[in-house]
């Protein structure tokens, strides 16, 4: 199966080029696409990172284990996505999460030597490439820092307000399910039911199902501003 060339468009690796460079490209590579239904693996903790996978269609869930079997949802990745990048080029490269289907998708994988070779053949790879791994970093940085945020509901105001700016909005759209939402605030989702009344009950935001409109969003950083201040006074 041939990717389509609009989907490579929108991968960073591969960004700038023209739909005309991209088939001409794909002619000269060599690289599997293949297919996943709902909760197959696509990669598991451990395997050997050997290559490194573009989605083509669908998405991904990137879900780290811990040794008392409980995981933590890292992240949510869609078409025009990468997986694997991060430890391709470790000397010790295994894969340090398990990357599920989260519905029927499409996954183009291209090897680790095909893709030095693209490297060397076309330095704005390379440039892209380098890019996609810094672009990466900012989002684990992000992850860690809404984890590190304190209690839930101060976690789930602060994604709340990174969203209404990434979104340029007071009405955001959320990018995953409310279930996907729990995991990747490490939570349960009764809990997280809980905190989204008492945040609608003060004023602060109203919801319907996946929407969700901050009415004050000023509280809600006052908030985050006096709780910090508070956390740090109890150190």
């Amino acid at each position: 199966m041939t990717p389509d060339t609009a989907v490579l468009q929108s991968c960073l690796l591969f960004r700038g080029k023209s739909a005309e460079e991209l088939e001409l490209l794909l002619h000269k590579m060599i690289y599997t696409v293949a297919s996943y239904q709902k909760n197959m693996l696509i990669f598991s903790e451990g395997d050997t990172a050997d290559r490194i996978g573009i989605i083509l269609s669908g998405r991904v869930e990137v879900q780290k284990t811990h040794p008392t079997g409980s995981g933590v949802t890292i992240a949510h990745l869609s078409a025009g996505q990468t997986i694997g990048e991060a430890v391709l080029f470790r000397k010790e490269n295994l894969v340090p999460a398990t990357v599920t289907a989260t519905g029927p998708c499409l996954v183009m994988f291209i090897s680790k030597q095909e893709l030095l070779r693209l490297f060397s053949a076309d330095t704005d790879i390379l440039t892209r490439f380098i890019e996609n791994l810094s672009e990466r970093l900012v989002l684990v940085n992000r992850k860690i820092e809404m984890l590190s945020a304190g209690p839930l509901r101060r976690r789930m105001i602060h994604f709340l307000l990174e969203q209404a700016v990434q979104q340029g909005s007071d009405l955001i759209r959320l990018p995953f399910s409310r279930k996907e939402w729990a995991e990747h605030l490490n939570t349960a989702r009764p809990s997280l039911s809980r905190e989204m009344g008492y945040l609608r009950d003060t004023g602060w935001i109203q919801f319907k199902g996946s929407r969700i409109t901050l009415l004050d969003r000023k509280a809600m950083h006052d908030y985050i501003r006096t709780d910090s201040q508070a956390a740090g006074q109890d150190k």
